[in-house]
């Protein structure tokens, strides 16, 4: 057994300070007295975490990253810029048409075709302008809903007032007709 000196506990100290996530609560459940040094604390980390590790990928693969039916434009985005991490070889042009192909048809869709973007920069400022705009047209047309749906009551809820002079106009109408 190796000695732990002051530097290996104030080492394990500091990294300790720099974990967070998952790699925090592997941290907190490990068992009292289980590090022995800072060593043992790196190759216990490493062991643990390795198979997490990202592995790159060629850029075809960004082909296959396609939008889902239900997906929204920003979570399209960001899963795949997630995967444009992992590419070895980083291409902002070929980047921009896997986006493109693999984007749904629609709004945004047009607006690329009527407009092309090059970098990826450009497409994800577009994207946020679009997606808030969608976001604002959902939100406005759950509104507009409600406010039928309210109107709608109040017209099926609404009953005219009494009219304490009903029998008034024919009774002039009649007197008028006879006189």
């Amino acid at each position: 057994m190796a000695v732990v000196g002051p530097a290996d506990s104030v080492k394990c100290k500091l990294l300790a300070g720099t974990l967070c996530g998952a790699s925090l609560r592997w941290y907190m459940n490990l068992p009292r007295f289980s590090i022995v040094g800072f060593q043992d604390m790196t190759r216990k980390l490493i062991q643990q975490f390795s198979a997490s590790r990202h592995r790159k990928v060629s850029f075809t693969s960004l082909f296959n990253i396609s939008q889902k039916e239900n997906e929204t434009l920003r979570d399209y985005l960001a899963r795949f810029n997630d995967a444009t991490i992992k590419v070895s070889n980083p291409n902002q042009e070929l980047f921009v048409g896997a986006f493109q192909n693999g984007l749904r048809a629609g709004q945004f869709n047009e607006s690329l075709a009527q407009k092309p973007a090059d970098p990826m920069e450009e497409i994800m400022a577009r994207a946020e302008c679009c997606s808030k705009g969608a976001e604002s047209n959902v939100e406005k047309k759950a509104r507009d809903v409600k406010e039928r749906g309210r109107n709608n009551s109040e017209q099926r809820n609404y009953y005219p007032p009494a009219n304490r002079d009903r029998g008034t106009f024919k009774k002039s109408y009649v007197k008028e007709r006879d006189a």
